[in-house]
């Protein structure tokens, strides 16, 4: 029986083995509602991954024009675009399609997502999970069934703003690609920075920091990977510091990875990051890394182990830790070939799915079988084109 009493329709049970184990798998409605195309949309789309791979029956929501809809075939995703937070039209939607695929679980990510399944005749009794990329706890918090937190820190946040909410640490994951450490940087070195061009990310820093460099005699060049509303601002500030022969914008990139393989070292200047996914990238990629010494890089980096870190903030502590790199490459490859081991071992996507799948087992009150509705029985009128 489900929570609240309600048993499923007679069906087949069905059973998943693993190692002569039975484990329970069950029906799961994955919310992320935001068109942009970031970490946070990103992780969205590896969670259906990973729960797919882990033998849960997995259904997507999100934004006609957003990741989960590029990467997700019709069968696996519905589209939902909503006019605002409380949209109660997206909310009637969303109770259509729970009434119809019938999930033992929801995961939102997301306020907007969370703030619509939250609405007393949207989710019914099924368990209710928010999954927190950051630290921006929201009052509804206080009534979901948990929070699934991506770094240690957002779970002490959470903690201190309402420490009755159940939380659960799932660290962020990746399909990371392993490629050669390099042996010795380009001539000149290239560095390179990837993200949305918004003002938490702090790429004006890491510009002010170029022109630092340039003016001691540092030879390199540096790419920016990414779009956003900064970058007109940040192309002002390259021209008024005559950095127009050092300095490209890339744009968005579709391939991060074909990126990394052309860096020789990878900056990280954001403001805040909860966890820091495109770092973690980078550090599979073999190449070495500098980042604001914040709460998420700094914890996936080891208080420095596997990368330098600088004051964040600091353009100045920024151009050291750069030239600190350069002078001394062979202290820099010991720290990248640690940091692809520990990344890869950590962060990638096989680990990942590991720790999401036992995050729900966590949350599962249920027994070692499910009932499963036959696919016949299944309402899906709902979900037919508009």
């Amino acid at each position: 029986m489900r929570r609240g009493g309600q048993g499923r329709p007679p069906g087949p049970r069905r059973t998943l083995f693993s190692k002569g184990v039975c484990e329970l798998r069950g029906r799961i409605l994955n919310i992320m509602l935001a068109s942009g195309r970031g970490g946070v949309e990103t992780m969205a789309l590896r969670y259906h991954e990973a729960m797919c791979a882990q033998g849960y029956e997995v259904m997507s929501v999100g934004h006609p024009r957003g990741v989960l809809a590029e990467g997700l075939g019709a069968r696996q995703f519905r589209a939902l675009d909503t006019l605002c937070n409380r949209d109660p039209f997206a909310a009637l939607r969303i109770a259509q399609i729970v009434r119809a695929f019938r999930p033992d679980t929801i995961l939102m990510h997301g306020n907007r997502a969370t703030g619509l399944c939250l609405m007393p005749w949207v989710a019914g009794d099924v368990r209710t999970v928010q999954v927190l990329h950051n630290r921006c706890y929201k009052p509804h918090l206080k009534r979901v069934s948990a929070a699934m937190c991506v770094s240690a820190n957002v779970s002490e946040g959470l903690s201190a703003a309402y420490p009755d909410v159940r939380r659960i640490e799932v660290p962020n994951f990746a399909h990371l690609r392993a490629r050669p450490v390099k042996l010795r940087p380009g001539r000149p070195p290239v560095i390179g920075a990837m993200g949305r061009l918004h003002e938490v990310k702090r790429f004006g820093l890491l510009i002010d920091a170029a022109g630092r460099l340039r003016d001691a005699g540092v030879e390199f060049t540096l790419r920016i990977a990414g779009e956003g509303p900064e970058r007109a601002a940040l192309e002002a500030q390259v021209a008024n510091l005559d950095l127009g022969d050092r300095v490209a914008f890339d744009g968005w990139i579709d391939d991060p990875q074909a990126f990394l393989s052309g860096v020789d070292l990878f900056a990280m200047t954001s403001r805040y990051e909860s966890f820091g996914l495109v770092l973690v990238e980078a550090m599979a990629a073999g190449v070495p890394v500098v980042s604001a010494d914040i709460d998420g890089p700094g914890t996936v980096l080891d208080g420095g182990r596997y990368g330098m870190l600088f004051r964040s903030g600091d353009a100045g502590s920024l151009a050291d830790a750069v030239t600190a790199v350069f002078s001394d490459w062979n202290g820099a490859l010991r720290r990248a070939r640690k940091a692809q081991g520990h990344a890869l071992a950590t962060y990638g996507f096989e680990a990942g799915q590991r720790r999401l799948a036992d995050a729900l087992r966590q949350l599962s009150h249920e027994d070692s079988f499910w009932i499963e509705t036959p696919a016949a029985e299944r309402n899906y009128s709902v979900f037919a084109a508009e």
